[in-house]
């Protein structure tokens, strides 16, 4: 018996196939177009037809494609029925019909079994969308059946490529360091190194067949321990190892891996059959091997255009204008309208995230504006004025600006701004009177990447300057200034005093710009200053401390003097000076290699320190004479200062190890003091930091040719430091740390070992602040089905005590999740105390809403982050 028409059937068999139909020539299978089964009577024959045009009228008022071509069935049927008249209503035609149609389409299934065999004969696969196209294309008179018989005849499958990892889960300098040391010990795969030699095995499954896991891993690294040799297998495990402990995919990285190459070969036109050989040869099971080829090729195979699937396909990639083209090509009213829906929700997120960008600006928020700006062109990428705009907002200011006197420069400093990186270079400028407005208003004193220390050698004295330093990373704008206005009123630097031939004698070194320097002694005696820069008093006592203060006078604009801050000396008129018994040394910040000197302050004499790469050839307290010390080495030049007794000498020294020794100035000569050797490195630079739950995750610039770190750090869980070589900094992928879960202060400095000794850098400091606390929550809803609506409950956990947490449930049809509370409908806003360990649950009424619909939960507590649940939890399709 023959089975009854079903109009449904009908539609998904004959109709649906038909939706990317050109409308040029309709399928000639008028079987399956009829619904016309051989084994009919003429009765059943003609009451089929009857059923079959009474569903192709009705179906004139369907929406989108599916009119057109019911409209395109009526018009051919005309035809026909104008040809054949009656003979349509006889059974005999249509067993003739098919057996003429049988021998007629035996060419076309040939000529598409050659297609599909010269185009994907050499994986034997081909998607569901690619054969649907290709029979469109050129082969539409051919049925579903006969399209199968070209499949087995060109030997394809038709398959649905599989999702493959678009990344390797790890930082890309440690996964290019992974692949550098497989390469070092010999494996083609993380599964050969993890199993030790060349197997069959599959890895589509997740890994579990290959056995790629925390557990693999452990028994490889204790294989190799157990050998002699491969020091590429080794670090290669380290890095597998630590993945697994921070709980990377293991599976998803080996078929990455596994398929990096085979992407980047495909991009350069490398055939098919060539990337499928490269992977056989690495012992991959063939099946997947095939499908994984198969799936990279059609990677960057999209939906048809001018459907709903390419408009999803556009707005995940960020291409909303592209997205909004598209839609008024699609044909179907729903379609169409649910593109559109989803174009304007795209459209509406980035119209709130530029306004909020805008309203940043104009409040002095540089980085959140930039931030909006990069999540609005994130979602629309190819919108050319938005990313004008985002290249247009300068970065934020850097932080205080501080200037001080340092000899007679003047040295800035300054803090960059939490979002300023390596790159980011700083201007800095001065001009009289007041701070610079902009990056060219006034003298530009230098312009640095990575520096937050500059210093101005020329900085006129006796006026107020304003100084200004401006941020600007690669393309951008300067920032706004962050300045200060400081009169500069240098004191005397390098002062040297010395007891001679019954007279005290100073000399020191003073800015061009001063008009005078002023001398007294501490008894109030003024004494006679040469040069302004030298002085003899003959009228000191022998055997009398003597303190001296130095004042530079300079001239304002207005004719009014000023005078610089007073410099003090002391030295006692006595008979012959004593050695330097104890010198220290430590480095110094500064814009280079700086170091700090100190030695126990001598009121008798003057001290000179002097730098050499070979031990001193003299004793200690040998008389030296001058002539012969000025070939050993050479003098220590900087800035000078007395603090509690002690001498204080800061100056700028090339790296490397030098032997330092201080000689004592005396009237016979140069007496030598104590040596120091002492090393000095160049420091990181740009350190940056990420907390990875407890831990935290350093990285940095190292100086050239420095192989060593020391880390120091104080936190949560107590103080410790660690030695970290330049080696296992990179396969590690940086510096990690167990710092705990608040706030911590950590210090890194550098090491070199040389043939002299030991050099090292000043440390770097790192404030690291509290981390942020997170909230995650499960969804629940329980819906009623016959009434529609139903409970939804959301509970609630933390990581951190939050005393008032702001959170708010809300509910959005439609097939995006929302992504802010204004996307959907409120199901509950509120404020509760979260605590760890324990669960807040709230409950909510569920509207009744169209599937498929979302409810999500968000949280307005400012430095409160949310973790989302699985989409299952979140959505109901």
């Amino acid at each position: 018996m023959v089975p009854p028409f079903d109009p449904k059937a009908y539609e998904q068999a004959v109709v649906k196939p038909l939706r990317g139909w050109n409308g040029r020539e309709l399928p000639d299978d008028l079987l399956a177009r009829y619904a016309v089964d051989l084994a009919m009577t003429d009765q059943e024959l003609e009451r089929r037809l009857r059923e079959v045009r009474s569903r192709w009228n009705k179906g004139l008022t369907s929406p989108g494609f599916a009119q057109k071509v019911y409209r395109a069935f009526l018009k051919a049927d005309e035809a026909l029925q104008q040809e054949h008249g009656g003979e349509l209503a006889r059974i005999a035609f249509w067993r003739a019909y098919a057996a003429d149609r049988k021998d007629a389409n035996r060419q076309r299934i040939e000529d598409l079994a050659k297609t599909l065999r010269q185009n994907f004969g050499a994986l034997g696969l081909i998607a569901p969308g690619q054969l649907d196209a290709t029979v469109r294309a050129a082969y539409g008179a051919l049925s579903p059946d006969e399209v199968d018989r070209a499949l087995a005849e060109a030997g394809v499958d038709r398959r649905a490529p599989v999702e493959l990892p678009k990344s390797s889960g790890l930082l890309d300098t440690t996964y290019r360091h992974l692949r550098d040391h497989l390469i070092d010990a010999g494996c083609s795969s993380v599964v050969e190194l993890l199993r030790g030699e060349p197997a069959p095995f599959r890895l589509l499954d997740g890994g579990a067949a290959a056995g790629v896991s925390a557990v693999a891993v452990e028994r490889a690294v204790a294989r190799e321990n157990r050998r002699a040799g491969n020091q590429g297998a080794r670090q290669a495990l380290g890095i597998l190892a630590t993945a697994a402990k921070a709980g990377a995919d293991l599976g998803k990285l080996a078929l990455f891996h596994l398929l990096d190459d085979v992407r980047k070969q495909h991009r350069a036109g490398v055939p098919a059959s060539a990337l499928l050989k490269q992977l056989l040869a690495t012992r991959w099971d063939a099946v997947e091997a095939r499908l994984a080829v198969f799936s990279v090729l059609n990677e960057s195979a999209g939906a048809p255009m001018g459907s709903l699937a390419a408009v999803r396909e556009l707005l995940e990639a960020g291409r909303l204008v592209a997205a909004r083209q598209l839609v008024s090509s699609i044909s179907g009213a729903e379609d169409a309208a649910a593109a559109a829906e989803l174009v304007e929700r795209q459209q509406a997120r980035v119209n709130e995230l530029v306004e909020g960008a805008r309203r940043a600006l104009r409040d002095g928020a540089e980085a959140d504006a930039g931030h909006r700006y990069r999540q609005a062109v994130a979602l629309a990428a190819d919108d050319e004025d938005l990313r004008a705009e985002l290249r247009r907002i300068p970065p934020e200011p850097a932080l205080a600006l501080d200037a001080r006197e340092e000899g007679i420069a003047v040295r800035l400093s300054w803090r960059p701004a939490p979002s300023h990186d390596d790159a980011t270079r700083y201007r800095l400028v001065r001009r009289e009177g007041r701070v610079p407005t902009d990056a060219d208003d006034g003298v530009v004193i230098a312009v640095e990447s990575g520096r937050t220390v500059g210093v101005d050698p020329k900085a006129p004295a006796g006026t107020k300057l304003g100084y200004a330093v401006f941020a600007s990373a690669e393309g951008a704008p300067w920032s706004r200034p962050v300045g200060r206005v400081v009169e500069v009123l240098p004191g005397v630097a390098d002062v040297r005093l010395c007891f001679a031939d019954g007279a005290v004698e100073g000399a020191w070194s003073v800015h061009p710009d001063a008009i005078a320097v002023d001398v007294r002694r501490g008894d109030g005696v003024a004494v006679r200053v040469h040069d302004r820069t030298r002085f003899r008093d003959r009228t000191a006592s022998e055997g009398s401390e003597h303190v001296y203060g130095f004042v530079a006078r300079y001239r304002r604009a207005d004719g009014t003097e000023a005078e610089s801050a007073p410099v003090r000396a002391r030295i006692t008129a006595a008979g012959r000076p004593q050695p330097v018994r104890v010198l220290s040394l430590r480095p110094a910040v500064g814009s280079g290699p700086r170091i700090q000197l100190s030695w126990k302050a001598q009121p008798d004499a003057e001290v000179v320190i002097r730098r050499a790469s070979v031990p001193c050839p003299w004793e200690f307290g040998a008389v030296v004479p001058a002539a012969e010390l000025a070939g050993y080495g050479e003098e220590v030049a900087g800035r000078r200062d007395e603090r509690d007794g002690w001498q204080v000498l800061e100056a700028d020294v090339p790296t490397g190890n030098y032997r330092y020794v201080a000689f004592t100035m005396g009237p016979d000569g140069a007496i030598r003091g104590h040596d120091e050797s002492f090393g000095i490195a160049l420091p990181v630079s740009g350190v940056r930091h990420q907390r990875f739950g407890d831990d935290l995750l350093l990285a940095w610039e190292w100086p050239e040719q420095v192989g060593a770190a020391e880390v120091h750090w104080t936190g949560t869980r107590g103080s410790d430091r660690m030695l970290l070589t330049r080696q296992q900094y990179q396969t590690a992928g940086g510096c990690r740390i167990p710092c705990g879960p608040g706030a911590a202060t950590v210090k890194v400095r550098t090491k070199v070992q040389t043939g002299a000794g030991e050099c090292v850098s000043p440390f770097v400091d790192v404030v690291v602040a509290d981390r942020p606390p997170t909230v995650g929550y499960a969804v629940e809803m329980s819906r009623r089905p016959l009434v529609g609506g139903g409970t939804v409950r959301v509970r609630l956990d933390a990581d951190q005590e939050i005393a008032r947490c702001a959170v708010v449930v809300v509910a959005a049809h439609g097939p995006v999740m929302p992504r802010s509370p204004g996307d959907g409908v409120e199901l509950f806003r509120g404020e509760r105390t979260l605590r760890p360990g324990h669960q807040v649950e709230l409950a909510a009424e569920l509207p009744r809403l169209r599937k498929p619909y979302w409810v999500r939960c968000f949280v307005e507590t400012e430095g409160v982050r949310v973790t989302d649940p699985s989409v299952k939890q979140l959505k109901v399709s």
